[in-house]
């Protein structure tokens, strides 16, 4: 008798522990959203990138929507300028400004070699600031970039 009190409080016990079973799902009262907006950001681009060109030599440094632009001449003071960053048709872009202040730099996926050192990178760069454009070839700083 002792063994069927111990058997039946075990039993009480497992059965405490079985878990609710899961409920019905419920219909969807809203239909789901087909369509993306075509500008999102995306992680197919690195935080930071480091773009640059020459003739003449320019550098911008994107870090999330903030970019600092460089020349030769001003490495000391950079041009600091935020706007907005998308991922438009699969190229990253971030924009700001008005007028002769606005600026732009578009980033895609493609090799590029800026045709002085012979080193391959993995997006090409397009920076409009003003009426300037400037083209080069853009990189994540934190990867090495291998000599031929």
């Amino acid at each position: 008798m002792k063994k069927m009190y111990i058997g039946m409080a075990l039993l009480m016990a497992l059965a405490g522990c079985k878990q609710p079973a899961p409920a019905a799902p419920e219909a969807a009262a809203e239909p789901a959203v087909a369509e993306q907006p075509a500008a999102v950001v995306s992680s197919e681009f690195p935080a930071v990138l480091q773009a640059s060109g020459t003739e003449p030599f320019w550098g911008v440094r994107v870090e999330d929507g903030k970019l600092s632009y460089t020349t030769p001449e001003t490495m000391d003071a950079p041009h600091l300028l935020e706007g907005k960053r998308e991922l438009v048709d699969g190229a990253l872009t971030v924009q700001g400004g008005e007028g002769d202040a606005a600026f732009k730099i578009t980033i895609k996926h493609g090799e590029c070699s800026d045709g002085m050192s012979d080193l391959s990178q993995p997006f090409t760069a397009e920076f409009v600031l003003g009426k300037d454009t400037f083209k080069g070839c853009a990189r994540d700083p934190s990867v090495a970039v291998e000599a031929p």
